[in-house]
């Protein structure tokens, strides 16, 4: 039987511009998706809105989010 290989979470970092205030965090996560929805979900317990809320403002309809992986040295 062969080894099953266990994928790695990567380290992302996500700059978010929510309303002129810059918000920068950063999550571990699979894809960029996955980090994208893990940092949604933090902004809006942050700001005590819903998560759809934040979700439908980062969704990509404007330039107002980056999220990069973080390279180790």
């Amino acid at each position: 039987m062969r080894k099953r290989e266990l994928k790695k979470k990567r380290l992302f970092r996500g700059v978010f511009n929510n309303n002129r205030i810059v918000v920068v965090l950063y999550a571990w996560a699979y894809t960029e998706r996955q980090a994208w929805a893990i940092m949604c979900r933090r902004i809006a317990e942050g700001d005590g809105v819903g998560v759809l809320t934040v979700m439908s403002k980062f969704g990509g309809s404007s330039d107002n989010y980056n999220i990069t992986e973080e390279v180790a040295p």
